[in-house]
């Protein structure tokens, strides 16, 4: 009687260790970026142009979330959420009337980046981006540009601050460029033909991890910016 009594509670143990198991493999993970600065939306508005992010109108996920923030990863059941954006309320947060009123749709073991940016109107918006998350091959390095910016095409350039060996790449409007590099030490840089919208910036690509930038801003008045994430252990 013992013996079954234990057996029974190993049993029940082991198939709530694998539904915890399997939930967890299921699920969808979020990035959120504050890609707007405030005088893109208007000119009195606070540089930093703090938000809130409202999902499914009933949590306030994010709060006070500033230009140039990235937040996250956050963990989500797979599903179409209600994404609400609004400007910054201390006192009573996500209670202001939405910035943009937008869905993200998650499927199972997914992970995107979804960007506040400035669409091709020049409007708020929210812009998705799906990561890649695959293994990276030992000194190699993976780079994901999301090119948020409102601007036409653009030309990103890394250079290898070792070897002084360069690539570049160009990117349009909304596309996500997705490149394997030698790991190492880089600079990067955005242009416009010959403007320069980001000048070079010190990057650290380590061996086997994934890089999220994220161009964002606007061409026109020169905020564009280029906002990172490293992560490494991409095995």
């Amino acid at each position: 009687m013992k013996n079954h009594i234990r057996y029974t509670l190993a049993l029940a143990l082991l198939c709530a260790t694998l539904t915890t198991a399997m939930s967890a493999s299921e699920n969808a993970s979020m990035y959120l970026v504050q890609g707007i600065p405030g005088r893109d939306y208007s000119t009195p508005t606070n540089p930093q142009f703090p938000v809130d992010v409202l999902i499914n109108d009933e949590t306030c996920y994010v709060r006070g979330l500033t230009y140039g923030t990235i937040q996250g990863p956050l963990t989500f059941v797979p599903g179409t959420y209600d994404v609400r954006i609004s400007v910054a309320n201390s006192l009573a947060p996500c209670s202001n009337a939405p910035v943009v009123d937008s869905s993200v749709t998650l499927d199972s073991g997914q992970n995107v980046s979804a960007v506040f940016a400035l669409n091709s109107s020049g409007a708020p918006a929210l812009v998705k981006f799906t990561n890649n998350f695959s293994t990276v091959s030992a000194d190699s390095a993976r780079i994901e540009f999301a090119m948020a910016a409102d601007s036409a095409t653009v030309q990103v350039t890394f250079q290898n601050t070792t070897t002084q060996k360069t690539f570049k790449y160009s990117a349009n409007a909304g596309e996500l460029l997705i490149k394997s590099l030698p790991a190492g030490s880089y600079t990067v840089s955005v242009s416009q033909g010959t403007s320069t919208l980001v000048p070079a910036t010190a990057l650290e690509l380590p061996s086997q991890s994934a890089t999220l930038l994220f161009a964002t801003g606007d061409a026109s008045n020169g905020t564009v910016n280029l906002e990172t994430r490293t992560v490494k252990d991409v095995l």
